[in-house]
Formats: structure tokens, sequence, C-alpha cells
């Protein structure tokens, strides 16, 4: 398809955000992880980067309608129902996207510490 590595980040995390409304967690880790790895490879997107990007993806889908787990975790265990939580909630919910967004543009953010620690030096 020739994209680059940003349009590729961004199309994974859409079809991330997406299958996290209706897929669990475990399904998109083990079924979906293992056949973008090939690419990710190829692409020479940096494996730290991809797997923080990754778990942050299925962490929004966690609480992201229609079906989020989370959400109705909450509602059992507190009672209150999923339309007050997400009027509540959409201000995290919009900061969580943008700093996917930005963990994705520039992924120094993301590989600042783990590079300061030695990642990544031979």
């Amino acid at each position: 398809m020739q994209l680059s590595r940003l349009h590729f980040l961004l199309m994974v995390n859409l079809l991330f955000l997406v299958l996290g409304c209706f897929l669990d967690v475990s399904v998109l880790l083990l079924v979906f992880v293992p056949m973008l790895l090939p690419a990710v490879n190829a692409l020479g997107i940096d494996l730290v980067h991809f797997g923080v990007l990754v778990v942050l993806n299925m962490m929004i889908g966690l609480i992201h309608p229609p079906f989020g787990m989370l959400l109705f975790v909450t509602k059992a265990l507190t009672g209150i129902p999923i339309g007050e939580m997400m009027r509540e909630g959409w201000m995290f919910m919009v900061m969580l996207l943008l700093l996917l967004l930005a963990m994705t543009v520039f992924p120094q953010i993301v590989l600042w510490l783990p590079q300061t620690m030695g990642y990544g030096l031979k």
C-alpha cells in the first residue's frame, strides 16, 4: 500500500479504536497484534513504541461505548447509568485520544525514558 510509518500507525490506531468498541482486549492482543508485527518490522517502527500505542488503544477501547467492559463493571459496582458516566467522562476520552495522537506523531514521547536508560544503544 506504500504507506509511511505515520500513515500506517494512524490506520492501526483507527483499526484498534473501532475493534476495541466490539472485541475483548485478549482477542485484539492475541489475534491482531501478531498479524501486524511483520508490517511493523518492515516499516522499521520501534516495537516499544508500537506496544505502548497498542496498549493505549486497548485501554481506550475498555472505556469506550457501546461495549466498553470497564463501563459495565463501573455500572455494576456503583449503579451509575452508563449515559451519565459518559456525560461526565467525555473530556477524559478526548484527552486520551489527543494523547494517542501525540504519541503516534511524536514517538520520542514514548521512547525518551527507555533511550535514556540505555534502550537501543549498542
